[in-house]
């Protein structure tokens, strides 16, 4: 089957006139939402001052070194070259509307998702220094549910570095979303299948692909690892087959990742868990941009809790 479009991310660079009005203009909008529509994945380019990202940065490899030396540190998917760490969020010179609340990825997400978005999960995704050889499997974010076949939720990735094939720039199959579906995923059959995913069960699809379906879809669109950078906002459909990849560079490459569900999504599973100490911030900022689904924690309880280190898109009643 021929490739019908170029085997690369599309990106939007905001113009100055949309710059000034914190929006896309209906024109580009329209364009990023082709785009996306057709690859499950879309770049939105200078869109954080880059100065908010530096200062994280430093911060967040800061704390990487800290996790990487605890014995009982937990690998995203098993894989001993990528965690899940949460961002310095209660301490407020790190909290910025420009970063948590950006206008123009709300905006995008209200029209995607199909409404005011649902801002469900808030992580940061770190590809380990020095980790050569060491790759995810091919995968969606789901597991122990049959997903939707409508965009019922997207993943904002934040780079807080320059991401090139050589610091573990994510893979990404483009395309892969318009008809994949549960089928196309492995099944668990064993206990050891399951460690990686909290949430599935015997029986139930979990987020590898299999292999058939990769060998069928490589022939199709080939994965690309996409270059981006401080300030851009990379926005990933969650049925996007995808994988964490080596990082070669001697440094850590971190990227946040902030979920978004649709309203039209029954999915009631999923909360941010945030400091109570901020609330404020995350109340006042969000308006009526965005719903903000949180479970609230004291300090000593948010210093402790481990829930947000689990991420499922799908609903109560599923299990």
């Amino acid at each position: 089957m021929a490739i019908s479009r170029p085997n690369q991310v599309e990106a939007y660079q905001p113009s100055e006139a949309e710059l000034k009005a914190g929006q896309y203009s209906p024109e580009t909008l329209g364009k990023i939402l082709s785009a996306f529509s057709q690859d499950g994945l879309i770049l939105l380019q200078n869109v954080i001052p880059r100065e908010i990202i530096e200062k994280l940065n430093k911060r967040m490899c800061e704390d990487t070194e800290r996790k990487i030396r605890d014995p009982a540190q937990r690998y995203n998917h098993g894989v001993k070259s990528n965690i899940l760490q949460r961002p310095p969020i209660v301490e407020s010179e790190y909290l910025n509307e420009e970063l948590y609340f950006n206008t123009f990825l709300l905006q995008v997400a209200n029209a995607y998702l199909g409404g005011t978005p649902i801002w469900n999960w808030l992580t940061a995704n770190t590809a380990i220094a020095n980790t050569p050889g060491i790759r995810q499997p091919a995968h969606k974010d789901s597991g122990g549910f049959d997903h939707p076949q409508f965009p019922y939720y997207f993943i904002a990735n934040v780079p807080l570095c320059d991401f090139s094939v050589e610091n573990g720039s994510t893979e990404f199959w483009l395309g892969s979303h318009q008809a994949t579906s549960s089928a196309d995923q492995l099944v668990a059959k064993t206990a050891d299948d399951l460690k990686p995913y909290g949430m599935a069960r015997i029986g139930d699809p979990i987020p590898p692909i299999a292999e058939w379906a990769k060998e069928e879809r490589m022939s199709v669109r080939p994965p690309i690892q996409p270059r981006c950078g401080p300030g851009d906002i990379m926005i990933r459909d969650l049925r996007t087959w995808h994988a964490g990849m080596p990082n070669l560079s001697g440094a850590h490459r971190v990227m946040l990742g902030l979920g978004y569900q649709s309203p039209h999504h029954a999915g009631d599973f999923m909360k941010l868990h945030l400091p109570l100490a901020q609330k404020e911030f995350f109340a006042k900022s969000a308006g009526d941009k965005v719903e903000v689904r949180a479970q609230w924690y004291d300090h000593d309880e948010f210093a402790k809790t481990k829930a947000d280190t689990v991420f499922w898109a799908g609903a109560k009643g599923d299990r």
